[in-house]
């Protein structure tokens, strides 16, 4: 009985450790995370944004040593260009007729497929590399700053990873773990997950935008008072978990729930379905919602002993959604699995027990 005793609060603090503080730590730390780099930005891409756009044309005399820092500007016509889809069928390039200012140049695959033999270019380099190929129709960027692509890119990436690690950490009970009758039903992983999809819709576009502080700063802190104010909801919503119980079933009449043996050698072709109809007439499966018992194929109850439930495995039975159950029964003595929501399928094995015919755990 100690030993017992012991475990039920281990358990209990296991949970609450699993499924609340640790989901709540990781949204506040991804979420002021991606804020911050949603309002900063990345500060060696800005700060290069800025230099590019401070920079000046190079004097027509200026020596090679100062026009590393300054623009140049030459102009060149494409004899033809070389642009594969295919990166292992070799890289992009732009050639140049009598090989002016160069021979040819390496780019990427959206600006080689820009331009055509014959059009008459300017390029710009900037700090020894190129920056832009310009014609009078078209401006391909090579090499320019982009500090708003790469700071979305960056917050996306931080509210992406900080979901998986939260969906990861709260379905870690799907794993195929006993559960008591009694024991509280877990939380949605839905609370936790809505105040970084919620973070996402604000951070993403400001990070992207570059708005600058004085638009982004009031932004950032509204929508910080909205994923605090969810987190807050989450973490309520994820205390008050009701202990399992069976749904009641009305006097008399039909009550159709989705459930479902689980395909198993031993599983009679006739039990399967997506439905079980009980209430009003004998326990049977059904292959649709109803209403009415169309096609229904009755379960002898009398062959069945209830054993005990448990999560689903994540390896073995992916067709179970992630909130539902798996009863172990036995089928005459054959193992066999059935599926539905906890309460649901609670409400299934105690009719089992109900009737008499089965084995009571």
């Amino acid at each position: 009985m100690s030993g017992m005793s012991e475990s039920a609060p281990r358990r209990r603090v296991g949970r609450f450790v699993r499924a609340r503080l640790l989901p709540l730590l990781l949204c506040v730390v991804t979420v002021l995370g991606a804020t911050w780099f949603a309002v900063i930005g990345v500060s060696s891409e800005e700060r290069r944004d800025r230099e590019w756009r401070a920079a000046i044309p190079c004097p027509a005399a200026a020596p090679v040593d100062v026009r590393a820092d300054c623009v140049t500007a030459l102009p060149a016509v494409i004899e033809r260009t070389e642009a594969r889809l295919n990166k292992s069928h070799g890289d992009d390039w732009l050639y140049f007729s009598g090989g002016r200012p160069v021979d040819r140049l390496n780019v990427s695959y959206d600006t080689a497929a820009a331009f055509d033999p014959g059009d008459r270019v300017t390029l710009t380099w900037w700090r020894g590399g190129l920056m832009n190929v310009a014609s009078e129709r078209h401006t391909a960027n090579e090499g320019v700053p982009r500090p708003g692509g790469i700071a979305g890119g960056v917050v996306f990436c931080i509210l992406a990873a900080g979901a998986l690690a939260v969906f990861a950490l709260v379905r870690r009970r799907r794993d195929g773990r006993p559960v008591a009758a009694g024991e509280p039903t877990p939380p949605s992983v839905l609370g936790f997950l809505t105040p970084l999809a919620v973070a996402a819709l604000w951070a993403v576009p400001i990070a992207g935008a570059r708005p600058g502080r004085a638009v982004a700063v009031p932004v950032a802190a509204a929508g910080l008072l909205v994923v605090l104010a969810l987190l807050a909801r989450a973490w309520r919503d994820s205390g008050r978990t009701p202990p399992l119980g069976p749904r009641p079933l009305p006097e008399g009449e039909d009550v159709i729930l989705p459930a479902r043996f689980l395909r198993d050698r031993s599983v009679d072709a006739g039990l399967l379905g997506s439905h079980i109809v009980l209430g009003a007439g004998p326990m049977a499966v059904l292959s649709h919602a109803g209403p009415g018992r169309l096609g229904a194929v009755e379960i002898p109850v009398g062959r069945f002993a209830a054993g005990e439930l448990r999560r689903p495995k994540r390896l073995t039975e992916r067709n179970v959604p992630a909130h539902w159950y798996v009863a172990e029964l036995l089928d005459s003595g054959a193992p066999v699995r059935l599926a539905a929501a906890p309460a649901d399928l609670l409400l299934l094995v105690q009719e089992l027990e109900r009737t008499g015919l089965g084995v009571s755990r």
